[in-house]
């Protein structure tokens, strides 16, 4: 299990040296978090969550705990997702606002139904419409284009892809990474089966990788269709539920690089492959 953690680490600690986070800031960080996964482990098996088995479990000392209990652990991100986050997403799958193609349509900055105001104010009305663009400008996913009856709100890209080395996409990061993970995690240890799946294939060219890619791009932008629909469906008739404390993350990734060949036995030819 160790072993295959530090293989998931790795480009986590790439991203952390890169951000000028070393071992030592991440192992202290490390402890409540330590602490927290194994008070939920306990409570799991009807056990008291004393110092003693916290610090047995864990490994972190006595002391830390007690002075944990005493000022509390940090709290887990809710992973809400923005504003502009959410306006993009309905921008994406809501058909008064979309082109034939189905992909969003530049509209008008004010007015009725369908426009940007119109738009914003679909997803709320405690942000005015005019601060909601102003993030998204902000953002780089749209530009305002000015018209001869009025200014038009013009879609840059066809998803939210915050700009790189944004906190958008830092939250984005972290929320997509540790989602991904916990699926495979509960599936590891028994618990309810959850999708978490990839098809992987070696020894082929870059150039058939390249086109690999972009036919995963092709099936995402369908799928995400889909499923941005379906999930603003059920958004829309469900947020006024007392029951409605659940959450849903679907996604899906990409990756190449070249095969580090260590021996003459690593030169074989792969299939294709489904991996769970």
């Amino acid at each position: 299990m160790l072993n295959e953690v530090l293989r998931a680490m790795r480009p986590l600690v790439r991203a952390l040296l890169a951000a000028g986070v070393d071992y030592t800031r991440l192992a202290a960080a490390l402890k409540p978090v330590f602490v927290d996964e194994a008070r939920r482990a306990l409570a799991q098996h009807g056990r008291k969550d004393t110092d003693s088995a916290l610090s047995l479990l864990s490994g972190v000392h006595r002391k830390d705990i007690r002075s944990w209990r005493e000022s509390g652990i940090p709290q887990r991100p809710t992973g809400e997702l923005s504003i502009s986050n959410r306006v993009f997403a309905r921008w994406m799958q809501d058909p008064d606002y979309q082109d034939r193609r189905r992909r969003p349509r530049a509209l008008p900055r004010l007015g009725p139904a369908p426009s940007f105001d119109s738009l914003a104010s679909s997803v709320t009305l405690d942000v005015r419409p005019f601060n909601v663009l102003a993030e998204l400008v902000r953002l780089g996913l749209v530009r305002i284009e000015p018209h001869e009856n009025g200014d038009m709100v013009v879609p840059c890209r066809d998803g939210y892809v915050p700009p790189p080395g944004s906190l958008e996409l830092l939250e984005l990061f972290g929320g997509n990474v540790s989602d991904h993970a916990a699926a495979a995690v509960a599936n590891l240890l028994g618990e309810a089966p959850r999708l978490e799946q990839s098809v992987f294939a070696e020894s082929i060219r870059i150039e058939s990788a390249k086109q690999l890619h972009e036919l995963g791009r092709k099936l995402w932008a369908q799928a995400r269709r889909e499923m941005i629909a379906q999930a603003q469906h059920f958004y829309d008739a469900d947020r006024a539920h007392p029951e409605a404390t659940h959450r849903v993350r679907f996604g899906m990734y990409f990756w190449d690089d070249a095969i580090n060949r260590t021996s003459a036995d690593d030169t074989h030819e792969d299939d294709p492959h489904d991996s769970p």
